[in-house]
């Protein structure tokens, strides 16, 4: 039996944020974030669930502990082990690894180099995972040992505006080094604040919630309503915005790595609303449980989520080792590969480096297949000769590896009963072509 909402709870609800929004717009009120009405907040969960949510719960509360009883060091160490026990083991996040790192350094890096930074990849992120973890409790003076600030002056220059600041973040080296140092940043009477998104179980969720705010660090979820931010950057606050994920529908397409990508454009909104300024925030990993956190200017111009990108990619070749690559940051649509799920950009943005590739199949008739149009028209078509008795597989992994960018999908093959199936076991779209 699917569960029902508490009958007058929703109501209840609405009108608390109602109220919250009306103190969020005043000027005598100090800001405070207020965590999503997300949906399952609203469940009654079966006692299935609540078990569920405690034992995740208890289990991650004991591991933490243990993680607590040992050096900042060894758990990097331990870590950077279980990522490369991962690289042996999972096969998948390796080839999500390896096609990121294609499209992100095509033409800058050999197919060696390329396989040497992916394993690095998985060690690196296994390190900054458990770190994270670890770093949750520490006390003030093992996080100073364990972080350098790089290039402050960005910051301090960008909060002299007084016009509050947008923190352009991306998952990259560890994360939770920046949220326990991020209030230490602030001079007095400047607020923080940091947008999230809440975790399905809600006890775990109400953990971080209540670790950010004994750090001073309000949350904004990415379901609250984008004029309580901007209200509380009109009020010269320094809002963290992860920035470096697919954003899907809501994106607009723009150039990420010279590849047209789905970006948020949240950033460059708040920033062109509030008139607050952008500075990016990279994490790079200088030693055994010791990192770097480096500030970088947006630059001039106004703010566009195209100049927000390129402000995350600057981030990123800070220390590509330490970025988290295992997220399909180039996602292909299976169903639909010659598509592009976003919006057109708005301001100016240039055009793309690199083109996604499809292979038009040969048809063993002879009779030529035209490709349907692609969205956004950055599509680059090619054809190649199959070898007698090669297989549909061995064919596309040769077409593939041909070229230093990754084959995205295949047109055409209708008659062929095993291209599908090779498409789905090496990742690629398909779509049938339009006959001449």
């Amino acid at each position: 039996m699917a569960d029902l909402p508490l009958p007058g709870l929703a109501d209840a609800r609405a009108a608390n944020k109602r109220a919250w929004f009306l103190r969020m717009s005043s000027d005598e009120t100090k800001p405070e974030p207020y965590p999503a009405d997300y949906a399952r907040a609203l469940i009654r969960p079966t006692l299935a669930r609540r078990l569920k949510w405690k034992i995740e719960t208890a289990a991650y509360v004991v591991f933490e502990a243990g993680l607590g009883l040992l050096p900042l060091s060894w758990v990097w160490r331990i870590g950077r082990g279980a990522g490369t026990l991962a690289h042996l083991v999972l096969a998948k996040r390796r080839r999500i690894i390896a096609r990121n790192l294609r499209i992100a350094l095509a033409g800058e890096r050999s197919r060696k180099e390329l396989r040497a930074l992916g394993a690095e990849v998985l060690q690196r992120s296994g390190a900054n995972l458990l770190c994270s973890l670890r770093t949750v409790e520490m006390g003030e003076r093992s996080l100073a040992r364990a972080v350098v600030i790089r290039d402050e002056v960005v910051f301090r220059e960008a909060l002299a505006k007084g016009r509050g600041v947008v923190m352009v973040l991306a998952h990259m080296g560890n994360w939770e080094a920046l949220a326990q140092w991020f209030p230490k940043l602030l001079p007095p009477g400047v607020n923080g604040a940091a947008m999230y998104r809440p975790l399905n179980n809600p006890m775990m969720n109400a953990r971080v919630v209540a670790a950010r705010a004994r750090r001073g660090v309000g949350l904004f979820s990415k379901d609250d309503n984008p004029l309580g931010m901007a209200g509380f950057l009109r009020r010269g606050g320094v809002l963290g915005v992860l920035s470096d994920q697919r954003a899907g529908n809501t994106g607009e397409l723009v150039p990420f790595f010279g590849r047209t990508a789905s970006c948020t454009p949240i950033p460059a909104i708040l920033a062109r609303r509030t008139g607050a300024a952008l500075v990016g925030v990279s994490l790079r990993t200088v030693g055994a449980g010791r990192w770097e956190l480096g500030f970088h200017g947006y630059g001039e111009g106004s703010p566009t989520t195209a100049g927000v990108m390129q402000l995350v990619e600057r981030m990123m070749r800070e220390s590509l080792a330490d970025v988290f690559w295992l997220q399909e940051r180039w996602k292909i649509d299976l169903n639909r590969p010659q598509c592009q799920t976003g919006k057109l950009p708005r301001g100016e943005a240039p055009a793309p480096t690199k083109r996604r590739r499809a292979l038009l199949w040969p048809e063993a008739s002879g009779e030529a297949v035209a490709p349907p149009p692609a969205v956004p028209d950055d599509v680059e078509h090619e054809t190649a000769e199959r070898a007698a008795g090669e297989s549909a597989e061995a064919f596309l992994r040769r077409v593939d590896e041909a070229r230093g960018l990754p084959l995205d999908y295949v047109v055409g093959g209708e008659g062929d009963p095993t291209l599908r199936e090779a498409c789905r076991a090496l990742g690629l779209g398909w779509t049938g072509g339009v006959k001449k």
